[in-house]
């Protein structure tokens, strides 16, 4: 059995291998979905990619975040400055506070694109969905800079989070905001399903399985939202409210599985979208997304998706995690593509 110093430095390595991976996933990752749809016609006029390049953009701070986190792996006599010692923490609960925060946006944009699409496009405008995204970014910020005031940060204390945040605010805030967040995701996407589950039938008679992609998409991100974030947030208060450090280690694999969401959501995106997917491609062979041949960048449905061209031809056409309602008359088909377009 090794000695203390040891299996201290076999830990520290482990933990810096994982954050560096970590780092360079969800950089790379987001980065990748910010220019996606900056420089994509199709993805940049979806209104619910507002809130997915919000997301992204929290995502990314996470990445940006975790060098200055690591730091407090090797440089022992860091945490023995106090703000320093805060900053670890603040600026990691900001920006996945955020994250969680457009997450659940992202579902209520899906529960509204789904349950009631005739009213999406009227409800879900511009001015709603960004006053949406500051609000989300302003209470981010305020709960993760409270700690800079209220905080139990003790010279000669370790700098870890159960060390430096009041027990109060861990059971209080942070736990019952986490708690809120879920609880309401869970709820929308299970109406969600029982929508998707009504409308089983006439997806599979038309043919259309944009919807039936976009929910599993939906699913997927809320699945590696649990998966990743309840065991910190368990182990968080374990070892808060019962003061054992034996579980430090523990505490490490869990921070870093909380982490590595920040880096799965791009990886959910390309594997289940298939616009972003080609956006990603093109991004990454340094071509611009638009200029490739598949990309379309109207709203207009094509002849093989049409009934009839004396018919008028309606269908929900999946673009990222929105849905838009398209319909389409022969020689009406321009104007209303152009309205929808307006209206969103």
């Amino acid at each position: 059995m090794g000695s203390p110093s040891q299996c201290h430095y076999c830990g520290t390595t482990l933990w810096m291998f994982m954050g560096v991976g970590t780092t360079f996933g969800t950089i790379v990752g987001n980065v990748l979905t910010l220019f996606a749809i900056l420089l994509s016609k199709k993805l940049s006029s979806m209104m619910a990619n507002y809130f997915v390049f919000s997301l992204a953009v929290s995502d990314l701070m996470v990445g940006l975040s975790l060098p200055y986190h690591m730091l407090f792996y090797t440089l022992d006599d860091f945490g023995s400055l106090k703000y320093a010692c805060l900053l670890r923490f603040v600026l990691i609960s900001f920006a996945s506070s955020s994250s969680i925060c457009n997450l659940l946006f992202i579902a209520m944009d899906r529960y509204l694109a789904i349950v009631y699409p005739l009213h999406y496009a009227r409800f879900m405008v511009k001015n709603r969905a960004v006053s949406l995204i500051a609000v989300g970014w302003a209470m981010s910020f305020t709960t993760a800079f409270v700690p800079i005031i209220w905080n139990e940060w003790k010279e000669g204390v370790s700098c870890e989070i159960v060390n430096v945040f009041p027990s109060n605010f861990l059971q209080f805030i942070l736990l019952p905001m986490f708690s809120l967040v879920w609880t309401t995701m869970l709820l929308l996407y299970t109406r969600i399903c029982q929508e998707a589950s009504g409308q089983q039938k006439k997806i599979a008679v038309s043919g259309n399985l944009h919807q039936t992609k976009s929910f599993q998409m939906t699913l997927v991100i809320l699945g590696c939202f649990t998966i990743c974030w309840l065991p910190y947030f368990i182990i968080v208060i374990y070892i808060r409210t019962t003061k054992n450090d034996e579980t430090a280690t523990l505490y490490e694999v869990f921070f870093n599985l909380a982490m590595a969401n920040s880096c799965m959501n791009p990886l959910i995106y390309a594997w289940k979208n298939r616009t972003f997917r080609k956006a990603f491609l093109a991004l990454l062979k340094c071509k611009h997304p638009d200029r490739n041949g598949d990309f379309v960048t109207n709203h207009v449905p094509s002849k093989r998706n049409s009934f009839s061209i004396f018919n008028v031809h309606c269908q929900r056409e999946e673009l990222t995690t929105g849905t838009e309602l398209s319909c389409a008359h022969d020689d009406a088909v321009e104007h209303i593509a152009h309205k929808i377009a307006d209206e969103s």
